[in-house]
């Protein structure tokens, strides 16, 4: 099976994330089981949520499916990495990054000049993983 690519252009807007989640499972649904693609969808809302939260600036998402595994991007204008919070119970957000840590196989963030790309890699552990795609300026 060829791999298959989808990209999405949203603005900082709460109802990014709705359409996002909308556009990924009309995307995913003919291509992955629904366990996958639910949980791709769940890691794509928190992606986005934390760029319209701490980024705030327009988001380019992407998802390339590949051998039964999905790799979803968030990139957005911030240089500034999001991380993982010590998980608190009273707080009524922050939760984000924990929820892509234990549902992605794997996950990370990548600088570039113009701010930065969130990825997350989904599927069963032995599917091959998309291989890491780096930037390269002139010069």
């Amino acid at each position: 099976m060829r791999d298959r690519s989808w990209r999405l252009r949203v603005a900082p807007a709460p109802s990014a994330c709705r359409f996002a989640r909308l556009e990924l499972r009309r995307f995913l649904a003919p291509l992955l089981g629904e366990t996958l693609v639910d949980d791709a969808v769940l890691v794509l809302h928190e992606l986005v949520a934390n760029g319209i939260d701490h980024a705030g600036t327009p988001m380019l998402l992407t998802a390339r499916v590949r051998g039964g595994s999905v790799r979803l991007t968030v990139r957005d204008g911030s240089p500034v990495p999001g991380r993982e919070r010590p998980l608190d119970p009273s707080a009524p957000r922050g939760r984000g990054l924990q929820i892509v840590g234990s549902v992605a196989r794997d996950w990370g963030v990548r600088r570039h000049r113009r701010g930065k790309t969130t990825w997350a890699e989904l599927g069963p552990a032995d599917a091959p993983v998309t291989p890491q795609l780096h930037l390269v300026g002139p010069g």
